[in-house]
């Protein structure tokens, strides 16, 4: 038609330039054909203004035809059915008179046809509902003019807002076989009208969320179609449960739809009964009875596949909306099970199938996965449990190295926020101990997450040696930054270092066992702060050297002397009352004292610091800071100064090897569980000194020789 009009346009501009002379005509022309346009033009704007009214009646009367058109067809269909039938059902079991003579093929295809529709009568009456709609929804036509669709349930419903769950408006509800429609009330009723279509969405694309009763919505569910969402609250329970079912059965019949076999050319142009009848395939087959009993039938069965499977897709497009990601997996599991038992036939015949499938799968997988991934924007309050979850499931799912990987980082951000939560107010010692109080207690339980989500996986196994070491050694970066400071002493950072090792010994429990890269890490601090103290007692010791007069120490009172009793038994020396004399006086002098005290305190400490590498580094220093003091009472016995103070100066020379070195060598003893060989050839090059001592009868009492040690 369009070529014809242009052939026509084109023979008139040639006889009209034929016609003209010069352009001046041709402009002429040009103005007089737009004028004829412009008046056309209001003639027909004229004519659509007076005959409005009657285009509205005339487009009413055409719909109310086109319904009555479908009714007609429907009823001469049924009563086509009906003659067959009773021609085919004769009194004596045979075939009607009519029907005995030669058969064609045309006709006994359409006998196997109408069998079928026998076994589909619901099937009519749907599609009856479904053409009654044209007398009530304004607007569908196109929805009833598919004679594949047929009327599964309707109803009335209130449509609410998703975002804050008011009220929006009162709609209909029209479930069909392959698609749902939804139509809004008309404020003015026109005749039978009583609807307007709004939309019609299709069942493949369509999520049907079950919504639980929460405060002033109840009886509600949600559909879910890219990119709408709309929430349909229904008037009670038991209408929302045959809102469900009827969703269910919709999409079952049209799972079965897909899966059978494609009608062939020669019957597409039937009716519509054909259209969606599961057995119209088998019509033109000559050995169909109904059954799939011959040998091409049975193949078909064969290769069939449960209805369920032909499910799983938007089975899995409603678990992961719900949030109930274990039912998901489950099925997803179950869906793999299926597939690796099923035959290569049916694996290539439901190829498409499958893909799908496995893109939810990928999905759901890729959801897990945003559970345990952590950004900024995200926030930690699921906690290790809904991380744990998330987890398992991956790990059943196949990915267990991701889940590791991403189970681990999720655990270093956990603690990372958690170490961030503890003040570092106070003291040193008392931070250090909360932190390391939730420090080792959380990477073990980690690693009792990662056996029980990952079992016997050596890989995840390895992954968490490593995540382990690499938390350690972040840990010790912290250590490091607030205990070897300026300002801390040697007790605090021993203190520090044993609350450290202490519950490092935590991780044994799990088989993991760091002490060894942890004390690497605080070695090199440790032994500076050894060194540190070492240097400080060895100047402490040259000071009083050349202060020292050797002469004993008057606490002026029996409350000096009980004071002094109790700080020596603090530090280990019990039976200092055997070196008192004279109520207030101590066969020991300040220096003496001093260091006693000094030393052992410093034994404490190093002995709580070092493992068993450095032992031979401690070994060293407290053997040259005892061994300076002992030289320092050398010194003074052979000088000749000090004549008259010589059974004095053996004396303290007795308590330094007989009583302080001796609680000395206990205290390695008992923290190594071997002798020091340093200690025992340190006593025997000084021990002259103690046994040249001899009895004073004159100012001073003997001590006792028998020393008590602690």
């Amino acid at each position: 038609m369009s070529y014809l009009l242009e052939k026509l346009h084109f023979k008139n501009v040639k006889e009209l330039t034929q016609s003209t002379v010069g352009g001046h005509d041709l402009l002429q022309h040009r103005q007089k054909i737009q004028a004829l346009s412009e008046e056309t033009n209001q003639y027909l704007k004229k004519n659509v203004y007076q005959n409005y009214m009657q285009f509205i009646e005339t487009a009413k009367e055409i719909s109310y035809l086109e319904s009555e058109m479908y009714q007609l067809s429907h009823l001469l269909t049924e009563q086509r059915s009906l003659i067959v039938t009773l021609l085919e059902n004769s009194l004596l079991g045979d075939k009607a008179p009519g029907l005995r003579g030669v058969e064609k093929p045309e006709t006994k295809a359409k006998f196997n046809t109408e069998i079928a529709v026998n076994l589909n009568v619901n099937n009519q009456e749907g599609r009856k509902r479904l053409t009654a709609l044209l007398e009530k929804v304004e607007g569908c036509a196109s929805v009833v003019e598919s004679l594949t669709r047929i009327l599964i349930h309707e109803g009335d419903m209130v449509e609410l807002d998703p975002s804050d769950n008011c009220a929006i408006g009162r709609v209909r509800g029209f479930l069909l076989n392959d698609s749902f429609m939804i139509a809004s009330w008309l404020p003015n009723k026109r005749g039978n009208m009583r609807y307007q279509y709004q939309a019609l969405y299709e069942l493949e694309g369509l999520a049907v969320i079950n919504i639980r009763d929460l405060g002033p919505v109840k009886y509600a569910f949600k559909l879910m179609m890219f990119p709408d969402t709309r929430v349909l609250q229904c008037a009670n329970s038991s209408d929302k449960k045959e809102w469900l079912e009827a969703f269910d059965l919709a999409k079952h019949l049209k799972t079965k739809k897909e899966i059978s076999p494609t009608p062939s050319a020669e019957t597409k142009d039937n009716s519509y009964d054909e259209a969606f009848n599961h057995f119209a395939a088998f019509a033109d087959d000559e050995s169909f009875t109904g059954f799939p009993n011959g040998t091409e039938n049975s193949q078909e069965v064969a290769e069939s596949i449960p209805d369920w499977v032909f499910e799983v897709a938007d089975d899995m497009d409603v678990y992961v909306a719900q949030r109930d990601f274990e039912e998901a997996v489950s099925l997803a599991e179950k869906t793999r099970d299926f597939w690796d038992g099923a035959s290569p036939s049916v694996v290539n015949l439901h190829r498409d199938l499958k893909l799908k499938i496995d893109s939810r799968i990928r999905q759901l997988s890729e959801v897990l996965m945003n559970e345990l991934r952590v950004s900024p924007d995200k926030s930690l309050q699921g906690g290790p449990r809904a991380a744990s979850r998330a987890v398992l499931l991956l790990s059943r799912l196949g990915q267990a190295s991701q889940a590791c990987d991403l189970f681990l980082k999720h655990r270093s951000a956990l603690l990372k926020h958690n170490l961030r939560q503890l003040k570092t107010e106070g003291a040193t010692t008392l931070y250090i101990k909360r932190i390391t109080s939730l420090f080792f207690p959380f990477v073990a339980d980690t690693g009792r997450e990662i056996s029980r989500v990952f079992p016997k996986n050596k890989v995840c196994a390895s992954a968490f040696v490593v995540w382990s070491r690499n938390e350690v050694g972040k840990f010790g970066n912290n250590f490091r930054k607030h205990v070897f400071t300026s300002g801390s002493t040697l007790t605090t950072v021993a203190e520090c270092v044993a609350l450290v090792r202490t519950h490092s010994e935590q991780l044994t429990e799990i088989g993991l066992d760091l002490t060894f890269y942890l004390e690497n890490e605080l070695r090199g601090q440790v032994e500076r702060c050894l060194r540190d103290a070492r240097e400080k007692l060895m100047e402490s010791i040259k000071l009083r050297a050349l202060e020292d007069k050797w002469r004993p120490v008057n606490f002026v009172n029996k409350s000096g002397i009980a004071r002094f009793a109790d700080d020596m038994s603090e530090i280990g020396i019990a039976s200092i009352h055997s070196w008192v004399y004279d109520e207030c006086w101590v066969a020991l002098t300040s220096n003496t004292i001093n260091f006693s005290k000094a030393y052992l305190t410093f034994l404490d400490d190093a002995l709580k610091m070092p493992s068993a590498d450095s032992n031979i580094f401690v070994d060293e220093i407290l053997l040259d800071i005892f061994q300076a003091q002992l030289k320092h009472v050398d010194n003074s016995f052979r000088s000749g100064k000090y004549k008259g103070e010589a059974k004095f100066i053996s004396r303290n020379a007795s308590f330094l090897l007989h009583t302080v070195l001796a609680i000395a060598q206990r205290r390695v003893s008992e923290v190594r569980l071997h002798p020091c060989p340093s200690f025992a050839k340190l006593r025997s090059e000084f021990e002259w000194l103690a046994n040249d001592s001899q009895k004073i009868t004159t100012t001073i009492k003997s001590p006792v020789a028998d020393q008590s040690f602690i």
